[in-house]
């Protein structure tokens, strides 16, 4: 996406990372907005456009399900992925206890709701709202215990997802995985307290709390898993 030809179209385009987003104030700074559905909205689109309403770019789509079932942003995630859409082209999405909300382009939001039925095992029903209705993003983390050898992000990755350092290299090698919203692909990288990690179709964790090293001399740490 050539955000010098959207400038001179006075067109808007698909949806940004935290990191393509900042990098595009910098580069265009107030004669670009930054759309994401509502406000505080982590992925935006970048708008060249005057005096246009959200609605023209954007819709909003909520998805049912059984309270009793439990879905997390990347069941979400990886069920709109699965029906072939890029990431691109979705906004922010949020998930409360059966339900859940997704922010997309106006393109694919017919596509999204007459397709998508399921996530992961979970029976959907999606619908569109106004982007009015949308509740603020949920922030909740759940917590996880444990140690690692050190801070590498290779560790630390594969403490957080549970799997051992060669399939935490792996999703490195492959660009799935981000740290402080831009691509890393070396696992020494260092990880800070606060520091969030993304990887592609699994979702996001901070770094919650390093604490002292164990007797061993592995390092204790929280995780928190955003859901």
């Amino acid at each position: 996406m050539n955000l010098h030809d959207l400038e001179r179209r006075g067109a808007a385009g698909k949806f940004l990372t935290p990191a393509e987003a900042a990098e595009a104030v910098r580069a265009f700074g107030p004669r670009v907005a930054l759309e994401g559905g509502f406000q505080g909205a982590e992925r935006v689109i970048p708008v060249f456009a005057q005096g246009y309403a959200p609605e023209e770019y954007l819709v909003a789509i909520q998805l049912r399900f059984r309270p009793q079932d439990s879905l997390a942003h990347r069941d979400i995630l990886g069920a709109v992925l699965g029906l072939g859409l890029e990431r691109s082209v979705l906004g922010d999405i949020a998930v409360g206890e059966g339900n859940a909300w997704l922010v997309c382009l106006v393109h694919v939001a017919g596509f999204i709701v007459e397709n998508l039925a399921k996530a992961g095992k979970v029976g959907v029903r999606a619908e569109k709202i106004p982007l009015g209705a949308l509740p603020a993003p949920g922030k909740a983390l759940r917590e996880q215990r444990g140690t690692v050898a050190s801070l590498r992000l290779d560790a630390v990755l594969a403490e957080a997802l549970r799997c051992s350092r060669g399939a935490a290299a792996e999703l490195l090698a492959q660009g799935l995985v981000q740290l402080r919203h831009g691509e890393v692909r070396d696992g020494a990288v260092k990880v800070r307290q606060g520091d969030i990690i993304s990887v592609r179709g699994k979702g996001r964790v901070k770094l919650l709390q390093a604490g002292e090293a164990t007797r061993k001399g592995r390092i204790w740490v929280t995780i928190g898993h955003y859901v």
